[in-house]
């Protein structure tokens, strides 16, 4: 059971007890006590049957009294999760019975039902249990739903076998199912009982709570700052610890938890303890008590008891008197010898009123006063960030807890983690939890929500847009003022300060309002960027023990290099803040010295002045301000007196300028740093925004990600340019002024014509995207454009009722067609050119003589106005539709009508079989011949579908929408292959170039977009031949020539230009496992089973050969000089570390071995000669890389740090760097030199089995055993491009090599074929250029104001006008 009367069962259930969809069925809940049996009816919609889905949902007419439905999960990313179902096999008792099994791997399904998940280890699931949930143990959801289980062959294997039908194709079958998700971290929200599961990192806090419990202490008073898990360490901490019996006896401890609210007697009555109001607590407790046989004590947890504190009216004597009744209480309770134990939590920075107000009660917990620690420590870090994943299940990608915590860390100056930057790295972690990947956090998520301070933009907007508009001024004040302003001429970067509540409270009141109001507006805006923790409020203990003022401090310096409204904010108060910060500093001085020369004088005291009339001060500023002005008005008296000592302060001035002129520059290098590392966040910042809007507004990302380059070339801008630089837009065309209705491209498809509301066509060069000439003659709305088929005339109709036909070439009006009553509102040319057929609003078709631009004939028939005419590409049929989607096909030697069909949006496909007919959302197939509507629709376009087009090759159909998208269709599999998205407004018109690599779309927003069709979808050129699997493939150093080899035993020579083949060598007695090209172009080394052979080139004659009884050959690699080979081998039965390895260095001349070189202690699965020749790097499955100094013939150093075996390595070109990968699924990049570690490479989800450097060294190729290639910078590791190579349906090893100029990458897996990639990939300029010459726009005035504030307003795409 689901929700609340849904029931889901499979479908061969229903029909074995001889029921079917519609009808209705009772069903038997033998675990309740009441209404055992309800009736259900079985839904027709959501259907079925057992051999295309088996699934059947169930609606019950009422639901059992006590029954409520399991939460429906995924089954994403819980391979080896343990799962239980429940089922009534035979053999179980009459109440059924539970059976247990492991999740496995979601299965393809041969059939359109969906995927099934296997089941392993399920012995316990037999006949009966079909229907029934598989829950998963580490989750508690519901993942799916027991279908078959798997009959054992001949041999008994099998019997542990089952299959259950996934959540997520239950989904599809019934979309009202909701899926429900566990999350282990929190953001911003408290840890409760319920996620202790989850609660890790706090163990040392918790301990201390127990102790302190454990003395017998009756009240306890907790006190930590704002944002510092107080309440999650007690919830989700304590009582799971209570519960589990850490203390004596307190598993039967009862807990109760509750708030001062506005009344705390009132809420602990609420809370559970009825007659707190009338009796007191005490009393209350012991009833309670009485009623709970089972428990012996009693926890009381208050939380946010700084709300007692802030009850307090100066006018409401009542509410004090309850405040004080509160506090007398829980002193009692403290004296008392009741079984019950008082926690109070509390901000540290309300201790000042708990002094003042309940003195007693300060004194009474005061022995058992706590403070949260300040700090956490690495290891606390560690277990907050991993440990709630794994228990969820997942998994965390190598590296990223570290790297997390070396940016918490980062963010503080003395290197130690503030226990308030809990609520920062939960949101972070929640946000990282929503984009896993296969159930994995990963490095690339990471990157994506802008690592710990990513997130921090949007969480403080949301708690700004929470405020009053009149309330805004006041927290643009409060957060600058806790920013201590950056000092130039020191090089101090601005910081967050600790300001005392007093002191923020005077600088942020209003001059022009008084009283109540304005501390009112400052403590609610105080008190929600306190709940956002965005502000922390404490107070700091003295040396004497004594708490000292409270405090506000903003929760994380991030804050003010990473949100761009603060940012601004401080930009625009920088001149008051630092006026201010120096003047506090110089009246400290001045208490301090009581000396005149300490207070304000000129520049200072004038901006004082200034200031004094414009914003408030603190009353010990103000006085300071005041002395200040008495002085000066002293000083002006004294004036004539001291005239003597100008020439002397003259000198002195010089001094000081030529000091001042050296300060400068020094600021100004310093000054440099910190714009960079500005530059630097508002990059990162730039990318995250455009990575997050790339699906929704992809113009806007696109734009934002060549702001995010050009502000600072991060990695992460690099990586966002990149993405937007594949979208598949090529040209935004601009112009027209009033919705766009028809696209139409000429013959040659260098043209497109376009027409518009704005009474005018356009026609564009679509190479450029240029305009080349406008066409203006029509009085209204331009409805159709159509080309005839020589591409010398352009056809247009108008709602000014008339026809229009154009010179292409010149622009000029060529004659008007009149004749139509009404708007004309669809032209087209017949396929010979000499009939234009045009359809008008008033019903009518008209068919006109080209060349005498005469009516041929009328056709009538349709009720409603005309929206399409299309002939077929025979020039036999006209289809035409009208706005009540009745769609005519006319016979057009005879014009009758000789089929009728419901649709509009019609279009012929190029064979004339076939036409397209959309209805509301949906597009339908009509076979023309046949006269039969195909039974499957093109379904997923969220409004009505406008327009239709088929493909020049017939395969895909596009389809434009008032959803603003437009969709290319397979037609073979009626799936959706692309949805294209950037229009802001209905999609009105599409159209297919002749050579269908692009497609023109017209919009209601007055723009026409041009999209390459083929973009995202990479596809190589496969060379055939071989008959059975390839397994190695190399280029011949000039580029010119191929090589491969197979398992079908021989070996084939390429031209990869042309694809042909240019020789084969055949009758190889063994499978020919590697190939090798010698650099001098002369010889091939191949590698067929334990034998190498060394084969001349021109005559393809073996020279030597070298065959490895004991081991097997596993890799081999030619000097630069071409005069050596070095042979990786290990042991024949060696399939793990055990054994030992050898390389052997062969004179490829003589064919004799020269050296052996060993220490390796397993096989050596790669080799790599440096670009010099001077060292040779190994890998192995040992673990271990060696860099062999081959002129000593020794080690020169050994890599370590991959967890599996090495299985590729590639020096660069330059020979400064070695790339390694290895099954651990990663790829380490070191210094080949000195052998130091650089970086990792990750976002592999499968071993790693080859790395190739492009020949200019800034591109990595990386192979991968799921079939993929993918392609990264070096050495930021920005992944570029993921190739998906052919091969078997199971995943394969897949090794890639780069053609000697960098154009053409070859692949090959488990397939036959040999496969050649174009990867010439744009550089960041490149992309930058690209992304503007296809938007021609740059940002509007709006996102702008969104996204760019405190930037300047130079435009992002200078060549291209302002929008």
């Amino acid at each position: 059971m689901v929700g609340t009367d849904t029931v889901i069962t499979c479908a061969h259930v229903v029909e074995a007890a001889g029921y079917g969809p519609g009808t209705t069925v009772w069903l038997a809940f033998p675990h309740t006590n009441m209404a055992r049996h309800v009736q259900a009816d079985v839904l027709t919609e959501p259907w079925r049957p057992p051999n295309a889905g088996d699934i059947a949902v169930l609606r019950m007419r009422n639901t059992p009294p006590g029954v409520v439905g399991l939460p429906l999960g995924s089954a994403e990313g819980c391979r080896g999760h343990r799962v239980r179902a429940f089922g009534f096999p035979a053999q179980a008792p009459p109440g059924g019975h539970y059976g247990y099994a492991a999740a496995g791997d979601l299965l393809v399904n041969g059939s359109t039902a969906g995927p099934l998940l296997q089941l392993t280890d399920a012995n316990d699931l037999t006949t009966g249990f079909s229907g029934g949930p598989v829950i998963d143990e580490v989750t508690g959801l519901v993942i799916g739903m027991v279908t078959s289980i798997a009959a054992p062959d001949q041999h008994l294997k099998g019997l542990s076998l089952a299959y259950a039908t996934p959540a997520q194709v239950l989904r599809d079958a019934w979309p009202e199912l909701v899926e429900q998700e566990v999350c282990p971290y929190r953001g911003l929200e408290p840890f409760t009982a319920e996620h202790a599961e989850w609660f890790h990192g706090r163990d040392s806090a918790v301990e201390s709570l127990l102790t302190a419990l454990g003395d017998q202490r009756r009240v306890l008073l907790l006190l930590g700052p704002s944002g510092a898990g107080k309440s999650s360490l007690v919830q989700a901490g304590l009582l799971p610890a209570l519960a589990a019996g850490r203390l004596p006896g307190s598993d039967r401890w009862l807990p109760l938890l509750a708030r001062p609210g506005k009344d705390l007697m009132a809420e602990l009555e609420r809370a559970g303890l009825p007659g707190t109001i009338t009796d007191g607590l005490l009393p209350a407790v012991q009833r309670r008590l009485a009623t709970e046989p089972d428990c012996e004590h009693l926890i009381l947890i208050i939380d946010q008891f700084e709300e007692l504190l802030t009850q307090q009216d100066p006018t409401d004597d009542t509410a004090s008197d309850a405040r004080v009744t509160s506090a007398q209480e829980l002193v009692a309770a403290n004296d008392s010898h009741a079984p019950v134990s008082v926690i109070l939590i509390m901000r540290d920075d309300f201790y000042p009123q708990l002094a003042a107000l309940a003195p007693e009660l300060l004194e009474t917990t005061a022995p058992g006063l706590l403070n949260i620690p300040a700090t956490l420590s690495v290891p606390e870090l560690h277990a907050i960030i991993s440990q709630p994943a794994r228990a969820a299940g997942a998994r965390i990608e190598d590296g990223l807890p570290e790297r997390i915590i070396t940016d918490v860390l980062a963010a503080s100056p003395t290197r130690q983690a503030s226990v308030t930057l809990l609520p920062p790295l939960q949101l972070a972690l929640s946000q990282l939890w929503e984009r896993r990947a296969d159930g994995r956090l990963t490095h690339h998520a990471y990157q994506q929500i802008g690592e710990i301070t990513g997130s921090l933009t949007t969480w403080c907007n949301t708690a700004l847009r929470q405020l009053p508009e009149d309330h805004r001024p006041t927290a643009q004040r409060i957060l600058t003022t806790l920013v201590r302003p950056a000092d130039d001429i020191h090089a101090i970067p601005a910081t967050r300060q600790q300001v005392p509540l007093t002191r923020l409270r005077a600088l942020t009141a209003h001059t022009n309002t008084e009283g109540p109001t304005t501390q009112s507006v400052f403590d609610d805006v105080l008190a929600a960027l306190t709940r956002y923790r965005i502000v922390t409020t404490r107070t700091a203990t003295q040396p004497d023990g004594t708490p000292g003022e409270p405090t506000a401090e903003l929760v994380h310096d991030a804050l003010i290099r990473d949100w761009g409204t603060l940012r601004t904010w401080i930009a625009q108060d920088h001149r008051f803040q630092t006026w201010l910060h120096r003047t506090t500093e110089q009246h400290q001085r001045h208490t301090h010295t009581n000396l005149p020369a300490d207070l304000l004088t000129g520049t200072a005291l004038a901006e004082g002045t200034e200031w004094a009339s414009e914003r408030p001060l603190p009353a010990e500023i103000s006085i300071f301000l005041t002395s200040s002005q008495e002085r000066q008005q002293a000083a002006i008296r004294r004036t004539r007196r001291i005239n003597t000592v100008l020439a002397g302060m003259l000198a002195l001035a010089l001094i000081a300028t030529g000091i001042a002129l050296w300060q400068q520059q020094t600021a100004t290098t310093a000054q440099h740093h910190a714009v960079t590392a500005q530059h630097e966040a508002e990059s990162r910042q730039l990318a995250s925004q455009s990575t997050a809007l790339i699906d929704s507004n992809p113009d806007l990302a696109s734009l934002l990600a060549v702001q995010a380059y050009r502000t600072n070339p991060t990695d992460q801008a690099k990586t966002s340019l990149y993405k937007a630089a594949e979208l598949p837009l090529r040209h935004a065309l601009t112009g027209h002024t009033g919705r766009v209705t028809s696209v139409a491209f000429s013959p040659d498809g260098k043209i497109l014509a376009t027409a518009s509301s704005d009474n005018t066509v356009r026609l564009w060069s679509t190479a450029e995207g240029t305009l080349r000439n406008t066409l203006t003659s029509h009085k209204d709305t331009v409805s159709s454009v159509a080309f005839s088929p020589d591409g010398k005339t352009l056809a247009t109709g108008s709602d000014d009722k008339t026809v229009r036909l154009w010179d292409v070439h010149t622009g000029i009006l060529r004659s008007a067609l009149t004749g139509h009553t009404s708007a004309v509102s669809a032209v087209a040319f017949s396929p010979d050119g000499r009939t234009l057929a045009t359809g008008s609003n008033d019903k009518t078709i008209r068919l006109w003589d080209v060349a005498s631009n005469n009516t041929r004939s009328t056709l009538t028939g349709h009720t409603h106005a005309i929206t399409a005419v299309v002939f077929s590409p025979d020039g036999r049929t006209l289809a035409t539709s009208d706005l009540d989607e009745n769609t005519r096909l006319w016979d057009f030697a005879t014009g009758k009508t000789h089929h009728t069909i419901t649709g509009q949006a019609v279009a012929f496909s190029p064979d004339g079989k076939t036409l397209t007919a959309a209805n509301d959302r949906t597009v339908r197939l009509f076979d023309v011949a046949a006269g039969k509507m195909s039974e499957h629709a093109l379904a997923g376009h969220s409004e009505p579908v406008t327009s239709a087009a088929f493909s020049p090759d017939g395969k895909t159909i596009a389809t434009g929408s008032l959803d603003n998208t437009a969709r290319l269709w397979n037609v073979a599999e009626y799936e959706a292959d692309r949805t294209f998205t950037g229009h802001t407004s209905a999609v009105s018109s599409v159209a297919f170039s002749p050579d269908g690599k692009t497609l023109a779309t017209g919009s209601n927003d007055k723009t026409i977009r041009l999209w390459d069709t083929a973009a995202e979808k990479t596809l190589p050129r496969s060379l055939t031949g071989h008959t059975d699997t390839v397994t190695s493939a190399a280029f011949s150093p000039d580029g010119n020539t191929l090589v491969s080899g197979s398992t079908d035993k021989t070996i084939r020579f390429w031209n990869p230009a042309t694809g042909n083949i240019r020789k084969v060598l055949a009758g190889q007695s063994e499978a020919v496992n590697l190939v090798a090209f010698s650099p001098s172009r002369k010889t091939l080394a191949t590698i067929e089973g334990k034998t190498l052979h060394v084969r001349d080139l021109a005559t393809g004659e073996t020279r030597h050969t070298l065959t490895i009884h004991n081991d097997m050959m596993l890799s081999v690699a030619f000097s630069p000089d071409g005069e050596t080979l070095a042979i990786g081998s290990g042991d024949d039965d060696s399939s793990n570390s055990e054994g030992t390895g050898t390389v052997q260095l062969w004179d490829v001349n003589t064919g004799t071995t020269r050296r052996t070189l060993t220490g390796h202690t397993g096989p050596i699965m790669t080799v790599a000669f440096s670009p010099d020749g001077k060292t040779l790097a190994t890998g192995s499955f040992d673990e271990t890389v060696r860099l062999w100094d081959l002129a000593a013939i020794d080690t020169r150093h050994i890599l370590t740090g991959h967890t599996g075996p090495v299985t590729a390595i590639a020096f660069s070109p330059d020979g400064k760097t070695l790339a390694t990968g290895s099954f651990d699924e990663t790829v380490r990049l070191w210094d080949a030199s000195t052998g130091r570690y650089r970086n990792t490479l990750t976002s592999h989800i499968s071993r790693v089995s080859s790395v190739a450097f492009s020949p200019g060294g800034k591109i990595l190729a990386i192979g991968s055993d799921d079939n993929t290639v993918r392609l990264r910078d070096v050495p930021s590791g920005t992944l570029r491009k993921t190739l998906i190579a052919r091969s078997s349906d199971e995943p394969s090893p897949t090794s890639a090599a780069f053609s000697p100029d960098g154009k053409t990458l070859t692949t090959v897996g488990d397939s036959i074929t040999v496969d050649l990639w174009s990867v010439e990939l744009l550089d960041a300029d490149e992309a930058s250029a690209r992304i503007c010459r296809a938007l021609h726009r740059n940002f509007t005035k709006d996102e702008r104001t969104s996204f760019l504030q405190g930037h300047t307003s130079d435009p992002v795409c200078p060549t291209t006008p302002p929008h």
